[in-house]
C-alpha cells in the first residue's frame, strides 16, 4: 500500500511538473501578426505579441522595434529576394525618414503609411493652424532621446488661467514633465495638435486656444506657446 502511495505521488508530480512546462510555454509564445515574417520570432514580448526589440523571419525577415505583434519604431526589414528598407515604422508601415535599397537603386527620404512622400524634408517644423497664440518657439537641443516638451506660458506663469487641455499626436507615448506635456518615443514627422480653453489676464473672458503643427526632424524639441 505503501509503494503504491508512492508512485501515485510521483506520477502526480510528474504530471504537474510537464503540466506547468506546458503552461509555460503558451505564456512565453510570441505571435507576430505581420504574416511575411511570422515564422519564427525572437526578442521581446508583451501578452503573447512582439513587443519592444527583437527579430523575426519567414518569407521575408525584420530586425528592430516591435508594438503589439508589428514593426514600430526603428527597424530593418529585408525581402526575400535582398531588397531591404531601413528607417522608421509605425503598425506594420514605413513611416517617417528612411532609405530603401533595390538592387542598385536607392531611395532615401520620408515614409508616410507606406507610401514614399518625396526627399528628406528641409524644413524642421510647419504651422498647420493656430488661433489665439501670441508667440510660440520651437527649440531643438543636443540629446540622445527622441522627445517633444510642450509647455504653456502666459507673462512668465505655466498653464496660467488653462481649462479643458487636449492634446493630440500621431505617435509616441504622453508624459507628464513637470508643469509641462512630454511625448517620448515619436516617429517623425509627428503631426501634434494642442486645444485649450484660457481665462484673460483679468479672468473677465474666455478664448479657445488651438496651436496645430508638425515636426519633421527628429531630436529632442522644447515647444512653447504663448497665448
Amino acid at each position: 500500500m505503501k509503494n503504491d502511495k508512492r508512485v501515485l505521488k510521483i506520477l502526480l508530480t510528474g504530471v504537474l511538473f510537464f503540466t506547468g512546462i506546458i503552461v509555460y510555454s503558451q505564456e512565453t509564445e510570441c505571435k507576430v501578426k505581420m504574416e511575411s515574417i511570422s515564422g519564427n520570432y525572437t526578442g521581446n514580448c508583451r501578452k503573447g505579441l512582439a513587443h519592444g526589440r527583437g527579430s523575426a523571419e519567414g518569407i521575408d525577415r525584420y530586425s528592430g522595434e516591435f508594438r503589439k505583434g508589428l514593426p514600430h519604431g526603428s527597424g530593418t526589414y529585408t525581402w526575400a529576394n535582398g531588397d531591404y528598407f531601413t528607417g522608421y515604422w509605425k503598425n506594420g508601415l514605413k513611416e517617417g525618414e528612411g532609405k530603401l535599397v533595390s538592387g542598385n537603386s536607392i531611395v532615401e527620404g520620408i515614409w508616410k503609411g507606406d507610401n514614399y512622400l518625396g526627399k528628406k524634408l528641409i524644413t524642421p517644423y510647419t504651422i498647420n493652424r493656430k488661433m489665439s497664440v501670441t508667440r510660440y518657439s520651437f527649440n531643438k537641443t543636443s540629446s540622445p532621446n527622441n522627445e517633444i516638451i510642450v509647455k504653456l506660458i502666459r507673462g512668465g506663469v505655466d498653464n496660467s488661467g488653462v481649462e479643458n487641455f487636449m492634446i493630440a499626436y500621431s505617435s509616441g507615448t504622453q508624459y507628464k514633465a513637470g508643469n509641462h506635456t512630454g511625448i517620448q518615443n515619436p516617429i517623425f514627422p509627428i503631426d501634434i495638435k494642442v486645444t485649450f480653453t484660457a481665462w484673460n489676464m483679468f479672468r473677465t473672458a474666455k478664448s479657445e486656444v488651438i496651436f496645430d503643427f508638425t515636426i519633421n526632424q527628429p531630436g529632442h524639441w522644447d515647444v512653447l506657446i504663448s497665448y
